[in-house]
């Protein structure tokens, strides 16, 4: 006997006729379990989505090496410091790499990579379309934001590809590679790194992942700075943020910021740091390069509110209570 959501949908799709004709990777997700991502060419994702109508903010994480998805949309300081607050999280999965030569494990393919597995602008760009379709998302506000390697490739992003996002937040990582003399064009970048972070260190190393330079963290803010057409090439004085550090650029071109955020930690950030980021985007304007309008694909929207809260797997400890 079928049930009355399966009537409903029958008799939706009948009415609908052929403009419901939807590409393969429209399929519904199972955003309950978790155990079916949603697919796009080229690989997949996961995304929780708020509670309401939308249209919602949207942060895209990508996470270090050796890391997943499931382990980000699993963990409750996403659920609780990113959703709660009213964005949708959406987090690609990245692909197995070679590194160092031998140990294989996942990771996010670079520019300065000697043989990329997957075009990770292409990928991204098809993740974004495919949320557009199945929520109610503001592609005005899209932040996309990465720690570690998945910094490495925010950086290249932000630099070469800004369209894909509104603003770009990095922890521990930096730009991997020769630096260019100037970006694409002006964007809204906020760094944060560890002073005694020993796996990404603020200074240059000669060689570093995959035989590239790491040039130093000075060099690459000189480098957006430039980018971003920042009337001075030094910061403001440090000023209290949370737990961090802050220096800000003035006076930059159009569409263009620069914040640096210090911690006294290491690689790891603070769990404080995504309060902070979205404080932080949501300080500055809403841009309109990224807007298109998008088709909805019925019938695979998440029901409003449902999202699984599990223990804590990946290290991250409860967000610590707002400062004033």
């Amino acid at each position: 006997m079928k049930s009355k959501l399966t009537k409903a949908l029958a008799v939706c799709l009948a009415l609908a006729g052929p403009m419901l004709a939807a590409p393969a990777q429209a399929a519904v997700c199972d955003y309950i379990g978790f155990d079916k991502p949603c697919e796009v060419y080229g690989g997949s994702y996961r995304v929780l989505v708020p509670e309401g109508d939308g249209p919602f903010p949207v942060l895209m994480y990508l996470y270090g090496s050796g890391g997943h998805s499931i382990s980000i949309t699993d963990h409750p300081i996403f659920q609780e410091t990113v959703v709660a607050r009213g964005y949708a999280l959406v987090v690609p999965e990245a692909r197995d790499i070679v590194y160092y030569g031998y140990l294989r494990d996942t990771g996010w393919a670079l520019r300065s990579d000697r043989e990329p597995v997957r075009d990770e602008f292409a990928f991204l760009g098809r993740v974004v379309e495919n949320v557009a379709q199945r929520f109610p998302i503001d592609r005005n506000r899209i932040l996309i934001a990465g720690q570690s390697r998945g910094g490495f490739l925010t950086w290249e992003i932000a630099c070469h590809k800004p369209d894909l996002g509104a603003a770009f937040a990095v922890h521990a990582a930096g730009y991997l590679g020769r630096l260019p003399e100037r970006c694409a064009r002006p964007v809204r970048l906020l760094h944060s790194h560890g002073l005694a972070d020993t796996v990404v260190p603020l200074g240059s190393q000669p060689v570093f992942s995959g035989g590239n330079p790491l040039p130093a963290l000075a060099e690459t803010l000189d480098m957006m700075a430039r980018s971003n057409g920042c009337r001075d090439s030094d910061p403001s004085e440090d000023r209290a943020f949370y737990e961090f550090a802050r220096r800000s650029w003035a006076d930059c071109s159009p569409g263009g910021g620069l914040d640096l955020m210090l911690h006294t930690g290491g690689h790891i950030m603070p769990p404080i740091w995504f309060r902070a980021v979205l404080d932080w985007f949501e300080e500055g304007p809403v841009t309109e390069f990224a807007s298109k309008p998008a088709t909805r694909v019925l019938g695979t929207e998440r029901p409003a509110g449902l999202f699984k809260s599990v223990p804590a797997r990946s290290g991250f400890s409860k967000p610590a209570p707002p400062t004033e």
